[in-house]
């Protein structure tokens, strides 16, 4: 695990890159605090930092071929590596290490940039081919690992970080109005985009190639749920729909144990995160089978019972005999710390982030690292076996469209509104029932958008003055192409949800919080979940397999039912929450007011409606309204722009 940095510059001469590197790589220390490398000619540079924990001794970096003509620098880990080694070796490739790494650099020279299509893991890669004066990146498929780049000018300036692009060229610190709206509808900007105007997210799932002063971007691998026109899968790809629900099981099986002993390799300690939910119990489960000794679990706790989880670990790590780490977040020392902790967030991941669950992430992940360098987590299996609750609405809406527009549009929302007056959940029942017919009624994008979002249309035209109000009628939700065209697709209506969740919400803010908040403490975090190979086979499972009915992830009970308590396989799904609203009225409320009232400067006049946020504010802390939402992403916005003052100077 490394952070990697470089520019390609054709005026810049060796000596002032070799210069420029550090500055960029110090900026990524917290990714690689072990080891730093350079390589440095006319026109190229590239750096890293190292986390070393395959090759302890001998995996420095750069790596290069035999000759040095290739030059490597890469963040993440490959899997396969041992496979593809030996396949080199029998080709009469020379190795000098025994790390990872290596392999990329061999393996481009059999295979060019399609090396990638090869590579089992999570990677961002850096290579520079000497003869051709080319520059290659490349992004894993599922985008665990982070890459931004900019072209400025002649130059294209790349890093794991947008920091260690700003590190060379300060003037790209220049805010772009088009990812506020996104930000505040989702509490992210979708990749391509950034929260500057000129650096970009590498895709996940592409490379980028560039040379003789061009740059071009294509993907190599698509994610595909069942058959659609346009995104086959090739013939030796397609699974026999016919088969038994037992047989799905079976090689399920087959494929999480090898996606989590595969992830088991590492020179330095290893350990898990323990939730005591299914997802993360089910890799502590595969990890007990593949032998690990000791088998370290880490969970966070809360003196909230409401928002703590402790106990469902606790009975999974004594299920199966794990050495069990909790942390106990007691709120009153959680929130005496907290207006730093939100700066320290803001400082790691570089934009405006909205969700809120990177606070525990963070504590968690600092937690870990006190014991071990390297965590495997549950993450993905929410998307992968339609584990939200979401699925259920997806699956309610379906039957609610069928019913007969008297029943929907008339004898539903009367009787919701009745059972408001009546029953102890008053108005909230009621307001929580009518959204979920009106989303049901939506065409499918609008729905599946309208469940994404943070803040509803309203609430953004009251946040923002007349020409962003303005940009919102009508305004699509920002998303890449291929979401809009398999959301617009005939398949079926939970796979659609899905490819969108895999492609959007995870991708874009649960794979960028745990990544920022695990590398804050230097922590490499491995995901069985979203190997390829496990994700490509349940994209091809039908749908009925993953919603049973109204039971979410069933084929994932079905599998592991063996393995784990019975009272875990019942448990239902506990987000990884804070008490947000709480919070922002109190421990919270100095800060939200220095950044948030007007006058301070921190929001730009041009863009916010004060009068608005004012109302907002007295009306949360008097309890008359919960706007935390908005309130937290306001902050969250105000703080970045403190940070980088000329883009808050260029947003104005």
């Amino acid at each position: 695990m490394c952070g990697i940095a470089g520019v390609i510059d054709p005026n810049a001469a060796a000596a002032a890159l070799r210069e420029l590197l550090p500055r960029m790589t110090d900026t990524l220390v917290h990714r690689g605090p072990d080891d730093e490398g350079f390589f440095a000619a006319d026109g190229v540079g590239l750096g890293m930092r190292r986390l070393s924990i395959i090759d302890v001794a001998g995996g420095h970096q750069p790596v290069t071929n035999e000759d040095g003509s290739v030059q490597v620098v890469f963040n993440g880990e490959i899997y396969n590596y041992p496979e593809l080694r030996a396949d080199l070796v029998a080709r009469g490739h020379v190795f000098r290490t025994h790390s990872d790494s290596e392999v990329i650099a061999h393996l481009y020279e059999v295979h060019g940039a399609d090396c990638v299509r090869h590579l089992r893991g999570m990677f961002a890669i850096a290579l520079w081919d000497q003869r051709a004066r080319r520059l290659l990146l490349a992004r894993d498929r599922l985008g665990k690992k982070p890459l931004f780049y900019a072209q400025a000018g002649n130059r294209l300036i790349f890093g794991s970080e947008i920091k260690a692009i700003l590190a060379a060229a300060p003037g790209l610190a220049e805010a772009d109005p088009d990812a506020l709206l996104p930000y505040f509808r989702f509490g992210f900007v979708p990749e391509p985009g950034t929260m500057f105007r000129r650096i970009r997210k590498l895709p996940a799932a592409h490379y980028l190639v560039h040379e003789r002063g061009e740059t071009k971007i294509a993907p190599y691998w698509h994610l595909v749920f069942g058959v659609d026109e346009g995104m086959r899968r090739r013939p030796q790809d397609r699974r026999p729909q016919g088969r038994r629900p037992e047989d799905w099981v079976e090689e399920l099986d087959a494929l999480l144990a090898e996606a989590v002993r595969i992830r088991l390799m590492s020179e330095v300690p290893l350990g898990v995160f323990l939730s005591g939910g299914l997802d993360s119990s089910t890799i502590v489960a595969y990890m007990r089978r593949a032998g690990v000794q000791p088998l370290k679990s880490f969970t966070i706790g809360f003196d909230r019972a409401e928002w703590d989880e402790s106990a469902d670990a606790a009975l999974v790590a004594r299920h199966l005999g794990t050495e069990h780490h909790v942390l106990t977040l007691r709120e009153d020392e959680l929130t005496a710390t907290l207006p730093e902790t939100i700066l320290t967030l803001v400082r790691h991941f570089d934009e405006p982030f909205g969700d809120s669950s990177s606070v525990p992430t963070y504590h968690v992940s600092k937690l870990a690292r006190q014991h071990v360098t390297v965590i495997l987590s549950g993450d993905g299996g929410d998307e992968l076996f339609a584990g939200y609750s979401s699925y259920r609405g997806i699956r309610f809406a379906e039957r609610y469209r069928r019913l007969p527009a008297w029943l929907a549009e008339s004898w539903l929302p009367a009787l919701a509104a009745a059972a408001g007056h009546v029953l102890p959940a008053g108005r909230g029942y009621a307001r929580r029932v009518a959204k979920v017919l009106r989303d049901s009624a939506l065409p499918f994008d609008e729905m599946y958008f309208d469940k994404m979002a943070m803040c509803t249309g309203e609430t953004l035209r009251g946040l923002f003055t007349g020409d962003l109000r303005a940009q919102l009628n009508g305004h699509a939700p920002v998303c890449a192409p291929d979401i809009g065209a398999v959301l617009h697709s005939d398949l079926p209506a939970l796979s659609k949800a899905s490819y969108a969740d895999f492609r959007f919400r995870l991708l874009d803010d649960m794979l960028v919080k745990v990544d920022r908040m695990s590398m804050a403490h230097s922590l490499e975090v491995r995901c069985p979940l979203l190997d390829h190979r496990l994700v490509e086979l349940v994209a091809g499972m039908p749908p009925d397999l993953k919603l049973r009915g109204w039971q979410t992830k069933a084929i994932l009970r079905d599998t592991v039912r063996r393995w784990l308590p019975p009272q875990t396989l019942r448990k239902r799904k506990q987000g990884f929450m804070v008490p947000l609203r709480d919070w922002l009225r109190t421990a919270l409320r100095d800060m939200v007011g220095d950044y948030l009232e007007s006058g301070n400067g921190r929001l730009p006049g041009a863009l916010f409606d004060h009068r608005t946020i004012a109302t907002m504010l007295a009306q949360h802390r008097r309890g008359a309204a919960d706007h935390s939402n908005a309130i937290w992403l306001l902050l969250n916005y105000a703080a970045w722009t403190d940070l980088y003052g000329r883009a808050r100077g260029a947003g104005r």
